[in-house]
C-alpha cells in the first residue's frame, strides 16, 4: 500500500496569528513573497518549479510550507520542532499558531526534510545559481513512507482553505525560555468564508 497516495492527509503548519485570522476571513490563504527572505528566494522558486512539475501551480507566489510527519508517520510537529524552526523574536514579537489541516492529497508536495535542506535549500541560499543533481532530487521527492523514524517530512501546497481547517494552537515561549503549545482551539462551523 502507498501510503501517500491516500484522497486526504493531515498537515500541520506554524503561521502567524494573523495569517490565520485571513484564513478564517478569507476562507484562502495563499504564500507572499513579502514573507520570504531574499537570501532563501532561489529555493522556494526551486520549490515552485518542482510543484508545477506535478501540476501544482503557486500562480507566481510562494509555498505555503508545512510538516507531514515529524518523528514518525503523520505526527504531529512538537514544540521541539517548533523550537528549531522559530527564533526567540518570531515567538515573543509575533503570535504564532500550530495549525492542524486535512488536505486533499493532490495539493500537497512531500520531501525529506533534511536532503532538502543539506541538497537544495542551503546551496541555492549561499549560491543562487547553484543546480542539484537529479539524484539528489531522487532522494529529496521519493519517499518511502513505511520506513520513516524520526526522518521530517515537509509538505508544501499552492494555498490553504478553511474548510481544510481542524484545529489552531497557539505556540508561545514560556518564562523558561522553553517553546509551548496550547491546547487546540476548533473552529466553530457557523463561521463562513467569503470563498465557498
Amino acid at each position: 500500500m502507498d501510503l501517500g497516495s491516500l484522497n486526504t492527509l493531515t498537515v500541520w503548519t506554524f503561521q502567524t496569528e494573523v495569517q490565520l485570522q485571513t484564513l478564517l476571513r478569507e476562507g484562502l490563504l495563499e504564500g507572499d513573497w513579502s514573507h520570504v527572505c531574499p537570501k532563501e528566494k532561489a529555493a522556494y522558486h526551486f520549490m515552485c518549479r518542482e510543484m508545477a512539475a506535478r501540476d501544482l501551480s503557486c500562480a507566481g507566489r510562494p509555498p505555503v510550507w508545512g510538516w507531514h510527519s515529524c518523528g514518525g508517520y503523520q505526527r504531529a510537529p512538537d514544540a521541539l520542532v517548533a523550537r528549531q524552526l522559530l527564533s526567540d523574536h518570531q515567538l515573543i514579537e509575533t503570535p504564532i499558531v500550530l495549525l492542524t489541516l486535512e488536505c486533499p492529497s493532490d495539493q500537497v508536495l512531500n520531501s525529506d526534510y533534511n536532503a532538502w535542506c543539506d541538497q537544495v535549500y542551503f546551496p541555492l541560499c549561499s549560491n543562487a545559481a547553484f543546480t542539484p543533481s537529479p539524484e539528489a532530487l531522487q532522494g529529496i521527492f521519493k519517499l518511502d513512507y513505511t520506513a520513516l523514524d524520526d526522518a521530517p517530512v515537509q509538505a508544501v501546497l499552492p494555498s490553504l482553505r478553511r474548510e481544510w481547517l481542524v484545529e489552531a494552537r497557539k505556540v508561545h515561549l514560556a518564562p523558561s525560555r522553553e517553546v509551548a503549545i496550547s491546547e487546540p482551539w476548533r473552529p466553530t462551523p457557523n463561521i463562513q468564508s467569503k470563498n465557498p
